[in-house]
């Protein structure tokens, strides 16, 4: 195997191990067994342990002495953390969005958005996943990498917290008009009306959050 197809392997089993990380397969402290993700996903063990290794690195995983790899475990604080370094990012890729928002860019994120809203709230890991696509598209493009690099692993991390919550009905009508309402100050390009949308947004998401981890 050349390294453009061993890179596209690692890719792959990246994405079908996060999806069924963040679907609940694996929940929060289950071990992590090398060779029996390798027989699950049809492959060796050595993209196996580079993939936990980079899982690792971006906080989904963690590794224990004589122990191996296990799903993250978090606290509450450690959760709470995780979403103020979002929330302190987002609205910085939002607005460099907003800025240069073409009318292909806008036609996409209508797309998504009206995926978004023919989902099922109670799909949480659908609607969670449609979500994700929604913010990802907004912020991939942006010129500081590094800023994009952490918003994803922290957002995948959160994901891999909560998406199994089910939204309640007022959260879930607040999600789909903030995101029409970011959609208007797209089309306009917008800047300080787009970042105030997502602050908004994300505040929601944020009492959302505590809700749940006050809850249980």
């Amino acid at each position: 195997m050349d390294s453009d197809d061993a890179n596209t392997g690692r890719a792959s089993l990246y994405s079908r191990l996060l999806t069924d990380m963040i679907d609940g397969q694996y929940p929060h402290g289950t071990p992590l067994r090398v060779q029996a993700i390798a027989r699950k996903y049809g492959t060796s063990v050595n993209p196996v342990r580079e993939v936990l290794r980079r899982m690792e690195g971006e906080g989904l995983v963690e590794f224990k002495l004589n122990k191996g790899a296990t799903v993250t475990t978090m606290d509450r604080q450690q959760v709470v953390n995780i979403f103020e370094l979002i929330r302190l990012i987002e609205p910085y890729l939002t607005a460099g969005f907003a800025k240069t928002c073409t009318r292909k860019d806008l036609d996409e994120v209508m797309r998504i958005h009206d995926r978004i809203r023919d989902a099922s709230p109670m799909d949480r890991a659908g609607f969670g996943a449609l979500d994700y696509r929604f913010h990802l598209f907004i912020v991939q493009n942006h010129y500081n990498e590094a800023a994009v690099r952490t918003w994803v692993s922290k957002r995948q991390l959160l994901d891999t917290l909560t998406r199994r919550k089910v939204l309640t009905k007022a959260r879930h009508r607040e999600v789909l008009q903030e995101h029409e309402h970011l959609i208007e100050a797209f089309r306009d390009n917008d800047v300080e009306r787009a970042t105030e949308v997502i602050t908004q947004h994300v505040d929601g998401a944020g009492r959302a959050l505590a809700f749940h981890l006050d809850s249980g």
